[in-house]
């Protein structure tokens, strides 16, 4: 089963490649913050005293921090936090492969070069190698 298709794996790579990458899951993770400390709030109003409390408690669990100062009081306060809770997880995860793998690709590219014309010279060598034993024989 692919998750995504192969279309959108190169459009991610050359994102990745680019540096565009972060900013876009910057802002993505800040919409949903955002989004979510207002629906916390819309969901459980007593469990904040403001939409600037709901909004720090979003941006904390988004983020991992949590300090616990401020939770929402209702069910679907509480389950917008797990919403937000595994997000955050998520998005950390991915930012962390999503770096891994360009600093692993970049590698890659610039060693390609070197592994070919490594390999030229080991193919090289067999065929000296293999006249040589030819030669002796023949002596």
């Amino acid at each position: 089963m692919k998750l995504i298709s192969e279309r959108t794996y190169r459009r991610i790579d050359r994102s990745v490649e680019k540096g565009t990458i972060i900013p876009f899951l910057a802002l993505a993770t800040l919409t949903i913050a955002a989004v979510a400390g207002v629906a916390a709030n819309f969901l459980s109003p007593e469990g904040f005293d403001s939409l600037g409390d709901a909004l720090w408690w979003s941006a904390q669990t988004v983020t991992t921090v949590g300090y616990g100062d401020v939770v929402p009081g209702t069910s679907g306060g509480r389950l917008i936090g797990v919403f937000i809770m595994v997000f955050g997880v998520a998005s950390v995860a991915l930012i962390t492969a999503l770096v891994t793998s360009s600093f692993i690709g970049y590698q890659e590219r610039r060693t390609g070069g070197e592994l070919d014309r490594h390999q030229e010279v080991v193919d090289a060598l067999a065929r000296i190698e293999h006249r040589l034993d030819a030669l002796e024989r023949t002596s």
